[in-house]
């Protein structure tokens, strides 16, 4: 006859299971992510600390830039930022302080930051107009994805759009260029 478990006897066996299985997934591909969101005010690009998802690293580049970027300007600013992101497995020191999302309070506090740049004091006045599009350098290539801005502070991805996909060494100014485009897909979208 089988021996029925107790509630915590099953949740230390699922747990146990849990991380045999972590233990035998292969790692991720090591990758380096950014986030270009422009405003009518300003352009702020924010450089992500990578492992499976990426998180704002506090570490890394963080910039309000001018809000009408010529293009290799804002090539130049991305691959900065894109230089700047760091892959961080979970046996790193920072782990614990930089893999995780943000609390309500962080979120808040941003926000309020981005709009006190802006000069705004409605989440509406300062996202009407944004643009969002992120980042992934992986391979030698980097992939750009435009958002759609779905109210609250958050975005979606766009039904039917394909990302555009460049090589690494792309001048500044044709990075800048898809940028630019990219934006436009998500401000129109």
């Amino acid at each position: 006859m089988r021996k029925v478990l107790t509630i915590e006897e099953q949740r230390a066996k699922a747990l146990a299971e849990a991380a045999e299985r972590k233990k035998r997934a292969k790692p991720p591909k090591v990758s380096k992510d950014a986030i270009i969101n422009a405003h009518r005010a300003f352009t702020k690009i924010v450089s992500f600390a990578v492992y499976r998802s990426g998180y704002p690293d506090p570490k890394g580049y963080n910039e309000y830039l001018a809000p009408n970027m010529n293009a290799e300007d804002i090539g130049r600013e991305a691959r900065a930022a894109l230089m700047a992101s760091r892959f961080i497995a979970p046996d790193h020191p920072e782990w614990e302080s930089v893999m995780r999302f943000p609390t309500k309070e962080e979120l808040k506090a941003l926000d309020e930051a981005d709009k006190a740049h802006a000069g705004v004091k409605t989440l509406k006045a300062l996202y009407n107009g944004a643009g969002s599009v992120t980042l992934t350098l992986q391979d030698a290539k980097i992939r750009l994805k435009p958002w759609r801005y779905r109210g609250r502070s958050s975005w979606e991805g766009i039904r039917g759009n394909e990302d555009m996909v460049l090589p690494e060494d792309v001048s500044d100014e044709t990075f800048g260029k898809a940028i630019l485009q990219a934006l436009e897909v998500s401000r129109s979208a």
